[in-house]
């Protein structure tokens, strides 16, 4: 497939902003590796004012459009697909185009254009959810959009990239491959320096509250409820206040106030790095629909950090857990169960020997398989 373009289309900020651009980044790696020459159009963040499509820094690859913020913006970025096939036709032998996570009519319209041409259309989808913020009208519009996503993605597509076999279930009848989050171990972030840790007992989480996923206000209770004096919590993607506005019932004790490090916004590569270097990771979220659809990145990441996970059996989880006793589930999303979990790790922590990566999620595991999947 050498000199045939991939293009890959969504709202992930680009290179590394966001949990949906590490995952293209690293999907576009297989593509790279088959043979294929990947391109990205993503979305810059939003507070970047400019009009059209303009290169990311630094990388000869990347692309991106304005961020939409109103109701008006938003009606455009969906309905009007010029920009995006004006932007597909700029690139020569173009084979497929990879749409991540867009709006079912966006995919409906480009796959009638597209079709035209003979380019094959792709729908890489991540989750099923109704959640969003900002306008009446926009909720109203995700709504809707959900369901279509959920029943007929695969009716419109000519393939599908999915992230679950929860997702690969229902869109069984399509031709479809199960990609978790992936990651490029071969990367310096993987490789930063670990530390032995004598002192006290460290829990990390992070990730952000938003999109009502997560169950950070237990893990917190709970943390709060170990009477031990030597144990931290260091929660990384929010400060304390966003905290509080998140979870207004939820008290910190006084005591506690001093265990607990919100660290805020950090970057990917500063994250990786408080997760090596932790004695245990974790995350809390109910198991329903939406969550088992998709498919945790942070779990993913942790994982290949070879660190103890806390966390709920959720999505594909639980086939990593066989072979490896690192991954501790809580059956009942109780303030109890995930303090009786940590107590668990404190109590049978690892020695201080550094342990190596897990190359499970290494995106190279899954180059026969694409491969397979674009050829058929």
């Amino acid at each position: 497939m050498r000199n045939k373009t991939i293009v890959y289309i969504g709202e992930f900020t680009l290179p590394d902003k966001s949990a949906s651009a590490n995952r293209v980044v690293s999907n576009g790696k297989i593509l790279k590796s088959l043979g294929y020459t990947a391109k990205f159009l993503g979305s810059a963040c939003s507070t970047e004012k400019f009009n059209g499509i303009k290169q990311v820094n630094g990388f000869s690859d990347m692309f991106e459009r304005p961020h939409p913020n109103t109701s008006i913006q938003w009606f455009k970025h969906i309905f009007n697909i010029k920009e995006i096939t004006d932007f597909v036709n700029s690139f020569e032998n173009v084979y497929a185009v990879i749409l991540y996570n867009l709006p079912f009519i966006t995919l409906l319209r480009l796959k009638q254009y597209f079709k035209r041409k003979n380019i094959q259309v792709i729908y890489d989808c991540t989750e099923w959810t109704q959640y969003t913020e900002g306008s009446f009208f926009k909720k109203v519009f995700k709504t809707i959009d959900e369901f279509f996503i959920r029943n007929f993605a695969d009716k419109i597509a000519d393939k599908m990239i999915v992230i679950s076999n929860t997702m690969a279930k229902k869109y069984k009848k399509s031709q479809v491959i199960v990609i978790p989050p992936l990651v490029d171990v071969n990367n310096e972030i993987w490789h930063q320096q670990r530390t032995q840790r004598n002192g006290s007992f460290e829990f990390c989480f992070a990730g952000s509250p938003g999109g009502n996923k997560e169950s950070l206000d237990i893990i917190v209770n709970a943390f709060c409820k170990i009477n031990r004096n030597d144990t931290v919590l260091r929660i990384i993607g929010i400060n304390q206040e966003e905290f509080e506005k998140f979870y207004p019932d939820c008290r910190i004790p006084t005591q506690k106030q001093s265990s607990i490090q919100f660290m805020g916004k950090l970057s990917h590569k500063e994250t990786i790095c408080y997760v090596l270097n932790c004695n245990c990771y974790i995350f809390i979220r109910i198991s329903d629909r939406r969550n088992n659809a998709g498919f945790p990145t942070k779990f993913a990441e942790s994982y290949t950090c070879n660190v103890p996970i806390i966390t709920t059996n959720v999505s594909d989880i639980y086939k990593y857990s066989i072979d490896n006793s690192k991954v501790y589930f809580v059956e009942n999303l109780s303030t109890d169960d995930v303090k009786n979990a940590m107590i668990y790790q404190i109590d049978n922590r690892e020695s201080n020997k550094i342990h190596s990566l897990n190359y499970d999620f290494h995106y190279e595991t899954f180059l026969k398989e694409m491969q397979n999947f674009l050829n058929f």
